[in-house]
């Protein structure tokens, strides 16, 4: 009994001393990792808010610039139009003031008149030959953003006087809506701006602790910690650099990140309260020792009961005791099982919970990807309209040509970022999909060659390919897919070597086997190079060893993870070796397969590598060589397994003006059979496609009854490509001899333009007028619809329809128009342009009536077509 007491007295103070002892060190661990969490978490959302204010400042720029584009010399008759042309700039961008300033220093406002007030401003107009951003009122409550732009060299005069200077004020609380300047509740973080001389611009110094106005006076009373001065913060904010420093103020522990908003000498602030942090992390380290401190002495008084126990039952009986031991084995075990199947069902439960998290968050991301593409496609529809817009014109200066063609090139560079993102997507989702179709290998790399050797000479680098090994003229895999792998490489060596270095690329072929070729392919470049500490991580999404890549070179971080994914799902392998400063090599390998053909034959005028087939059949097996078989000449199939199912796929393609070239459909099928299926695709897309009846039965009795339904022609079962291909060349003759005559003459045609967005309502009614089609613009849904109406029928020749629109979106107006009665509503050509160009999209444009989805940036040719099309059906 002794011996237990004693044991128990020992245990709990073993266990006891223990558990303080670690308490203490986690407190001590935990604020060092919460310090360490602070400094990662602020500097990059401090980066993330600096360069949402820097955006919102070069969009501000951007406003004036266009504005002062749209200044007409009719504005600058007198001073009466002058402020009229300045009214209409305030009301269309909601400026709060749009002024003007001459040689003298007169201010000409819309509304106040001239007025001598150059005072107020703190920039120069005689000196001022950039944009340049200022503060008003900086010591006041209601601070100004000023941004003043040199008119000088435009030569605008109105009454005699020049104007040399323009500018705009932004209120300071409209400037910063949206960068989510406010602090937690938790009062823990809190985000502002200063500027260089520690004026704050927004919220309170250092989160309403501080007794001073200035941040800079207030961090002169802070005690610093080791290794940080209040002399680095001063020379880091006068000379707008980045930094992070870490003090106590007024007894309270922070740390204050900051960064440089581009253009301003205005610092962007994220502080930290860590000594509210470390008192929490104290209450629960206390709380855990305290909850483990009672722990270890119930665990002693159990072990105690437990010894006690024993010896009593000891003294009574010794086979007692074996058969207690023994019933004690089993209870353990049946209550080890008992806690086995608990954690079972609990494993069960938290993969289902995970499995349903991970469903609901690749919606969120669908949904994410679908208004992403909405919102960079609506402006980039504006850039690329008004791009191809300046190249028609005939009297454009070739330096000014050459000023659109890079301004074109830009814009389809950022469209290339968002499909690398949707890539990314369908990548991480297992939705990309490797074609087998056959190609010409000695084309596609003539192609990625002339790309890259214009690059090359260019840059001032020099370019060499070779090839060593037989080296087929065609391979059968996906083209589309493998050019990108060589140019995503060949681009980045590029773009990351220096003047008068090398790039080359070697081809190899490897071994062959069971019809398969391997081809290696080494990149070489002299550039730039990469650190060995960094290419473990190259092939991480938005990974880039230099975040300053980003706006010297042009990178995204997503072009390498892309280039690996393809290379793995083309069964081949990227490997990588690089050092800083010497250049990079990158070698891969890809599996392709053999092709029977060579570089001597030819299709004619038809590339079956080109041609994009639908196939319909109710039998898997059937559609599973239908793919295999016409995958070997090259063509892209798809399959559909009933009737109605192809229907719609027809439908979809359709209505993105992407048809396809050839539908296959299996006579006998349940409930549409070929021949009903023919007859509803020609009803819904009309007659210009080719439509070929598989069956392996005597197909004269339907014949006539087939022909009348649409059908071209037939092809008994088994498939075989040949026999397709000649059928398909027949029917395609056919359809040429017809097609001119499938038009429509579109000079002197009327359509309803409804858009809400002014600027791209203006760049479709100038592309319209380029082909004599006169526009009439709806501001939006509803006001569409009234307009239809009010006019008599057959006025409009068709409707060009946005979908994302105020009061009246465009689904809902075309079901009203759809829906009206009149004599026109049901024939009249609807067409969506929307920047939502996701399948589910275009299924609900078709539900609600459009005949059309055509996604923004819109191209002309396939609008002009479109509408050349439509209108003729419709006629």
């Amino acid at each position: 009994m002794r011996a237990a007491v004693i044991g128990s007295i020992i245990l709990a103070a073993v266990m006891i001393g223990g558990t303080v002892w670690m308490g203490q060190s986690a407190h001590r661990d935990t604020s060092e990792v919460a310090r360490s969490v602070s400094l990662l978490y602020m500097d990059e959302l401090a980066g993330r808010r600096g360069q949402v204010v820097e955006d919102k400042l070069k969009d501000n720029i951007n406003v004036i610039q266009v504005a002062l584009s749209l200044l007409e010399e009719d504005d600058l008759r007198d001073l009466d139009h002058l402020r009229a042309y300045q009214r209409q700039i305030k009301q269309l961008f909601k400026l709060e003031r749009f002024a003007f300033v001459d040689e003298d220093g007169l201010v000409y406002t819309a509304d106040d008149g001239i007025r001598d007030e150059m005072d107020q401003y703190s920039f120069d107009q005689q000196t001022l030959s950039a944009p340049e951003i200022s503060l008003k009122n900086a010591a006041g409550t209601e601070k100004k953003v000023v941004i003043a732009v040199p008119t000088r060299d435009r030569e605008i005069r109105v009454d005699g006087k020049r104007l040399v200077a323009c500018f705009m004020e932004i209120d300071m609380d409209v400037m910063l809506s949206g960068v989510s300047m406010k602090s937690q509740d938790s009062q823990t973080t809190f985000c502002n701006i200063y500027t260089a001389d520690g004026i704050a611009l927004s919220n309170m110094v250092l989160g309403g602790l501080a007794a001073e106005d200035n941040l800079l006076d207030a961090l002169s009373h802070a005690d610093y910690e080791e290794g940080y001065s209040y002399e680095q913060v001063r020379h880091e904010f006068s000379e707008g650099k980045r930094g992070v420093t870490a003090f106590t103020y007024n007894g309270v522990r922070e740390t204050l990140s900051y960064v440089p908003v581009g253009g301003t000498n205005w610092l962007l602030t994220y502080l930290v309260r860590e000594t509210v942090i470390n008192d929490r992390i104290s209450s629960v380290s206390n709380g855990i020792v305290t909850r483990s401190v009672i722990q270890s002495i119930l665990i002693a008084l159990v072990f105690f009961g437990m010894f006690a126990y024993i010896i009593v039952q000891n003294r009574k009986n010794a086979r007692l005791m074996l058969e207690k031991e023994t019933a004690e084995v089993k209870h353990q075990e049946m209550e080890q099982r008992l806690e086995l199947q608990e954690q079972l069902l609990e494993r069960k439960q938290e993969l289902s919970e995970a499995l349903a998290a991970a469903e609901q968050a690749s919606r969120a991301k669908t949904v994410f990807l679908s208004n992403m593409s909405h919102e960079i496609r609506t402006p980039m529809n504006a850039i690329i309209g008004l791009d191809n817009i300046a190249l028609n014109e005939p009297d454009v200066p070739e330096k000014v040509r050459g000023y659109l063609e890079k301004i074109g090139a830009s814009a389809r560079h950022l469209l290339g970022i968002i499909n690398d993102i949707l890539d990314m997507s369908r990548i991480e989702s297992g939705r990309m999909i490797i074609k087998n179709d056959e190609f010409s290998f000695s084309g596609m790399l003539e192609q990625i060659n002339t790309i890259i050797s214009g690059q090359c000479r260019e840059k001032g680098l020099k370019y060499d390919c070779w090839t060593t090994g037989k080296i087929d003229d065609y391979y059968i895999g996906d083209e589309t897919k493998l050019r990108q792998v060589m140019i995503n490489i060949l681009g980045n060596a590029v773009k990351f070597t220096p003047e008068g270095g090398t790039v080359t690329l070697l081809i190899e072929e490897g071994k062959r086997y069971d019809r398969k070729a391997v081809l290696k392919m080494t990149f070489r470049d002299t550039g730039i190079g990469m650190s060995k500490e960094y290419l473990p991580h190259l092939f991480d999404a938005f990974s880039q060893e230099d975040a300053s890549s980003t706006s010297k070179y042009g990178s995204t971080g997503l072009g390498m993870p892309i280039t690996r994914s393809i290379v793995e799902l083309m069964n081949g392998h990227i490997e990588v070796e690089s050092e800083k400063g010497k250049g990079t090599t990158f070698t891969v390998t890809v599996t392709l397969g053999e092709s029977d053909r060579t570089g001597n034959e030819s299709d004619g005028v038809i590339n079956p590598g080109e041609l994009s087939v639908l196939a319909i059949d109710d039998d898997p097996i059937a559609l599973e060589h239908a793919q295999i078989v016409l995958g070997q000449t090259g063509m892209t199939c798809d399959i559909a397994a009933t009737g109605e199912e192809g229907l719609e796929k027809v439908k979809l393609r359709h209505a993105r003006m992407d048809d396809y070239d050839l539908v296959l459909i299996d006579w006998k099928m349940p409930e549409l059979d070929g021949v009903e299926t023919t007859r509803r695709i020609r009803e819904a897309v009309g007659s210009h496609m080719p439509i070929i009846i598989l069956t392996s039965y005597n197909w004269d009795e339907i014949a006539e009854e087939a022909r009348r339904a649409g059908v071209d022609t037939f092809v008994a079962k088994p498939l075989f490509a040949g026999s397709v291909m000649d059928q398909f060349r027949e029917a395609f003759r056919r359809k040429t001899e017809t097609k001119s005559a499938q038009r429509a003459d579109l000079n002197g045609r009327r359509v309803l333009l409804a858009e809400d967005v002014a600027v791209n309502a203006e760049i479709m009614v100038m592309l319209l007028e380029m082909r004599g089609i006169e526009a009439d613009v709806a501001e939006n849904g509803r006001i569409a619809v009234d307009r239809y109406l009010a006019q008599p029928d057959g006025w409009y020749d068709a409707i060009l329809m946005d979908m994302r629109m105020p009061e009246m979106d465009g689904l809902e107006a075309t079901r009203a128009i759809r829906t009206s009665g009149r004599e026109d509503a049901g024939t009249i050509p609807v067409i969506a342009l929307t920047a939502n160009a996701f399948d589910e999209d275009v299924q609900r444009s078709m539900q609600a009536g459009l005949n059309a989805h055509l996604s923004k940036p819109v191209e002309p040719d396939l609008l002009f077509e479109t509408l050349e099309s439509l209108i003729r059906r419709e006629e």
